[in-house]
């Protein structure tokens, strides 16, 4: 019986193969997009979701509640607070504090020459605890030993293979910015691609202290000393609430801090699953866009399943006399109901295969545009392939159930002169292709509007010049040195300006303090605080607009303020603040002369209001040489700066980065959603578009007759080709009134997240509505014009 209806349900698709195969098509492309895009937010809802007892794990975060009301969120937490919290509530299971280095240069002696790696955010300082606590192939319970003696450092495959080739890492030794010697005790595997813990070399924490004596007696001792490169977990019992712990923490706030500045601070613990998608302490990405994700991948199948239920409908005259047939021959509506459920698997069956071949062969291009590492097994994935067969009942009673039923329910007189039967399905199509303009019409609005909002972001003026500017890492902050490589490169015309400094204008790397203007008290904001040179404002191109520029000087003497900075100390004019004193408490509380006011830029990404900020002098603090190249002469000026740098710093690996890329990694997340927005509406269009050829050509076909008739009475191809699309039009229309308000609505509020936003106007719905009449129009009219075309006694002949 089962292998009856499948040989029938093979020849009844091969007989409308041109319906079968749009069927195909459109469904492939549906259930290819929703497994990549499940796999997609598995990956990402998967980060350090492998540790042992995951869920009991958690980072202790700052925030630094301002007077005026606003707040810093910092992911770092000081130094001695985790030991203090174990001790306060014995119940805390363990603890463990990472000491981060945000860049390191590693010397490897090979054949009796030193070669030399840069390396960025991969390196940090570990106790014993973190392998207690952190998961990690290929670490034993010996491996937390191998971190007990100073000088002592664990690394990961990767890096193992990349200094030292197949050769055994351990007992190797490395340098550490030319200071420090680190013995190999260790290697481990290579960290998965889910996680956010991405560090390549662990050096013993005891070596922090003798490396670095002076910054580690301050961070023992000085509890404010807050940054994100002091990283600190514990591991909570279930049966401990985290409100106790938080509570436990206030109190050790109020031992530990001064009483005057006390009431700012507030640590919470964030749960380390929950570290993924924290942008406030750098998540990468938002929990409510893998939910738009998934909701979008949803769509795209249910519009592939409107399109089966449109055309099996619309065919339901045509196949009247073939159901009539059967139920006189003794056909039971449930057994036309299963050969019609029999013929829809066939077809989903075909389209999975189908979109198989669509996920392998995009894939490796889909994880180098997402930068992931997605992968499709269905054999070793316990997940994957029970998702995929419940995608696929889905899809087969999602697209199956109303057509089967419509048909088996067939009368069989009715059915074989072909009266009433299929009346009543009109009105369910109409609705069904309604909805599916609505979800294509709505995905071309959300996609116009980020698009534009991150033009906008990455064309928006910052208050400085971000073109052609290099920003070279410097490894040592040697005076003779930095004036020997600025003077050298100077001398050539393709150098316009070099200035060394801390960060940017704009950067990720930040550094705030409170400040006191002259003899007031301290002010109730806090400033971003930006180190750079004399050559600071030319080279980004500030806009001085009163009093003069920083006068050189190795320590803070001088600053320059924004007009931000002006108006909050609560003046109007420059003249009110030139010459006045400023006590910088970033900065150790370091007094200095107000010289300058500069032009309000952008010192964070778009996301945030333009903040005061002051710019001053301190050459133990500068970490860059930002270079500003003449025009087109870029490649020519990279090699003079590489030849010179290299003769600066012969024991260092040279390394650059272009000002406007950096920029534009403040919007990934946005890049990211533009991509992928972009191409599921591109799909989803195509899809459409496949459902409503289908759907035409087959009414095409119903009315060949209409059409010969029409032509013998003088009607032109205009007239034809408006006959077909007057309805779908009008269904168009229809559609467009309701989904346009709800998009509104919904980009309007994920405007709302930034700072700097584009307005949306009505011509973005205008072009949405436009741009989907256009393409139904093609659609439509390829079908109409190709029955207009046609030779119309031919028609009027046709049974």
């Amino acid at each position: 019986m089962y292998r009856q209806r499948f040989k029938m349900a093979l020849r009844t698709l091969w007989n409308q193969r041109f319906y079968t195969a749009l069927n195909v098509f459109g469904l492939s492309l549906g259930i290819a997009v929703g497994i990549i895009l499940f796999q997609f937010i598995r990956y990402h809802s998967s980060f350090d979701s492998y540790h042992p007892n995951a869920g009991q794990l958690y980072k202790v975060v700052t925030e630094l509640h301002l007077p005026d009301g606003s707040v810093i969120h910092e992911g770092g937490s000081p130094l001695p607070l985790t030991k203090a919290l174990k001790n306060r509530i014995p119940q805390v299971k363990d603890e463990t504090v990472l000491l981060t280095l945000k860049s390191a240069t590693i010397g490897v002696p090979l054949d009796n020459q030193v070669k030399y790696f840069s390396e960025h955010g991969n390196i940090a300082f570990a106790d014993a605890n973190w392998f207690n606590m952190f998961s990690y192939e290929g670490a034993t319970g010996s491996t937390a030993k191998l971190l007990t003696e100073p000088g002592t450092v664990v690394i990961t495959r990767r890096l193992a293979e990349k200094y030292f080739g197949n050769t055994d890492a351990t007992g190797k030794v490395l340098r550490l910015d030319n200071k420090n010697n680190l013995t190999v005790t260790g290697v481990l595997e290579n960290y998965p691609g889910n996680t956010d813990l991405k560090f390549d070399m662990f050096i013993s924490g005891s070596s922090f202290s003798s490396f670095y004596p002076a910054q580690a007696t301050d961070m023992n001792r000085d509890w404010s000393w807050i940054n994100a490169t002091t990283q600190s977990f514990i591991s909570l019992p279930m049966d401990v609430p985290v409100k106790k712990v938080e509570e436990a923490m206030a109190g050790l706030i109020k031992e530990h801090f001064d009483p005057s500045v006390a009431a700012a601070y507030q640590f919470h613990l964030l749960p380390l699953k929950e570290l993924h998608f924290d942008g406030r302490y750098g998540g990468v990405i938002r929990k409510s866009l893998l939910t738009t994700l998934g909701l979008v991948g949803l769509f795209l199948v249910v519009i592939a399943c409107f399109n089966f239920i449109n055309m099996a409908s619309a065919q339901s005259v045509k196949r009247a006399k073939e159901i009539g047939t059967r139920k006189v021959l003794g056909g039971t509506p449930a057994s036309i109901f299963w050969q019609f459920i029999t013929e829809i698997s066939c077809i989903v069956l075909g389209a999975t295969a189908l979109a198989f071949v669509w996920i392998f062969l995009s894939l490796p291009v889909v994880n180098t545009w997402l930068q992931t590492t997605l992968q499709i097994n269905i054999l070793q994935d316990r997940v994957l392939l029970p998702a995929i067969l419940l995608l696929l009942v889905f899809v087969i009673l999602a697209s199956g159930i109303y057509p089967a039923l419509v048909l088996s329910r067939f009368k069989p007189i009715e059915a074989l002169k072909s009266q009433k039967a299929g009346t009543g399905t009109t009105k369910y199509r109409r609705g069904l292709i309604v909805v599916q303009n609505m979800i294509v019409q709505g995905l071309i609005v959300c996609t116009l509007i980020i698009v534009l909002q991150v033009r906008h972001l990455k064309t928006a003026d910052l208050g400085f010049n971000k073109n052609a500017v290099l920003m070279v890492a410097i490894p040592e902050n040697s005076k003779s040195k930095m004036t020997y490589l600025r003077n050298q490169l100077l001398m050539d015309p393709k150098i316009q300006s070099v200035s060394f400094c801390y960060q940017a204008p704009s950067s990720d790397a930040y550094t705030g303090g409170s400040v006191q203007f002259d003899h007031r008290p301290w002010e109730d904001f806090s400033a971003g605080i930006i180190m750079g040179d004399s050559a600071y404002v030319n080279t980004f191109g500030l806009k001085l607009i009163a009093g003069a520029n920083l006068v050189e000087s190795d320590t803070v003497n001088q600053v320059l303020i924004n007009q931000s900075m002006l108006q909050r100390l609560g003046f109007n004019k420059p003249e009110q603040v030139l010459g006045h004193r400023l006590v910088v408490g970033g900065l150790d509380s370091r007094s200095a002369t107000i010289t300058g006011i500069v032009k309000d830029f952008n010192v964070h990404s778009l996301y945030t209001p333009i903040a005061p900020v002051l710019i001053t002098t301190q050459r133990s603090r500068y970490r860059y040489a930002a270079i500003t190249l003449a025009p087109h002469t870029q490649n020519e000026a990279r090699d003079i700066i590489r030849k010179e740098w290299q003769a600066a710093y012969p024991e260092s690996e040279f390394e650059y980065r272009y000002l406007d890329e950096q920029i534009d990694e403040f919007y990934h997340k946005e890049d990211l959603l533009s991509k992928l927005i972009k191409t599921t509406t591109g799909i989803a269009i195509i899809i459409s578009c496949l459902g409503l050829l289908g759907l035409i050509s087959f009414v095409v076909l119903q009315r060949t007759k209409e059409i010969g008739i029409r032509k013998v009475l003088g009607a032109g191809i205009a007239d034809i080709v408006l006959l077909f699309s007057k309805d779908f039009l009008r269904l168009l229309a229809v559609s467009m009134v309701i989904i346009f308000p709800v998009a509104f609505f919904c980009m309007n509020h994920w405007l709302q997240d930034f700072a700097y936003r584009i307005h949306i106007s009505w011509w973005v719905f205008g072009l949405a509505g436009i741009l989907s009449m256009f393409i139904a129009l093609v659609t439509i009219s390829f079908q109409s014009i190709k029955a207009a075309l046609a030779n119309p006694v031919k028609n009027l002949k046709m049974d």
